[in-house]
């Protein structure tokens, strides 16, 4: 097992009782046995800290490279704090050269760890170029509502699930990369309710129409927008049946 790791020159390990902006995710547990090696590193161009975080274990150690990795700003002068992954991982190499694959109930975890550290209605914008999140490429391709696809029901239980939106269109995120957008749920917001009907709305007709798609796409997108309408009702408190009108 791995028990040291020296960061790279100019990154620091983030300690748990300090009081850095990144201490909150430092040796959180998000699986039995294995807990997150946060890493902080220098500001980017425009004043954002570059951050990359590592899954420790109690059976295999410490994995070589970050599991996820990314930007964030918590305090901007304008708007609201956001974070991005700009790298996401689901296969990662330990020292002994083996591999190994990290289950999504992991992934699911850091993500929730992340939304943690974020105000209501600041926004959490994780990459879909990866290998491990094609499905969700794929899906999108397809047509399929962001809310729907693998990565955006992450984003909507980790808690950013206010709006979820395809960057894509536009700048693919900060990092240029593709990528979805999702905002922090904002109880004393005025727009939540409206968000959500249109949430409801978009992934309703989504269900309706979905039957001529790839099967694999369906078998991956349909039960989360099935789980999504579900919870959406419940905070919405919209009974089932025909949505209200506009």
């Amino acid at each position: 097992m791995v028990t040291d790791h020296a960061p790279t020159p100019g990154w620091q390990t983030v300690s748990a009782v300090s009081d850095h902006l990144l201490a909150g995710l430092a040796r959180r547990e998000v699986g039995q046995g294995v807990r997150l090696v946060v890493e902080a590193g220098p500001l980017d161009r425009v004043g954002a800290r570059r951050f990359r975080v590592l899954l420790r274990s109690r059976e295999v150690g410490l994995t070589v490279e970050p599991f996820v990795a990314g930007v964030l700003d918590l305090d901007p002068p304008a708007g609201a704090p956001w974070i991005e992954v700009t790298r996401y991982r689901a296969r990662l190499p330990l020292a002994n050269g083996e591999q190994v694959e990290v289950p999504e109930g992991i992934g699911l975890q850091v993500m929730e760890a992340l939304a943690d550290l974020l105000p209501p209605g600041g926004s959490l914008v994780v990459e879909y170029d990866s290998p491990a999140l094609a499905i969700t490429a794929q899906a999108l391709a397809a047509g399929v509502p962001p809310a729907a696809t693998p990565l955006g029901g992450m984003l909507f239980v980790a808690g950013c699930g206010s709006a979820i939106r395809d960057c894509a269109a536009s700048s693919g995120g900060r990092s240029g990369r593709r990528a979805l957008q999702g905002f922090r749920f904002d109880p004393d917001s005025d727009r939540e309710q409206a968000r959500g009907i249109a949430m409801l709305e978009e992934l309703e007709a989504f269900l309706s129409a979905s039957s001529d798609l790839d099967w694999q796409v369906q078998s991956q997108t349909r039960p989360i927008a099935e789980a999504t309408i579900t919870a959406l009702r419940a905070r919405h408190a919209v009974p089932e049946g025909p949505l209200p009108p506009p």
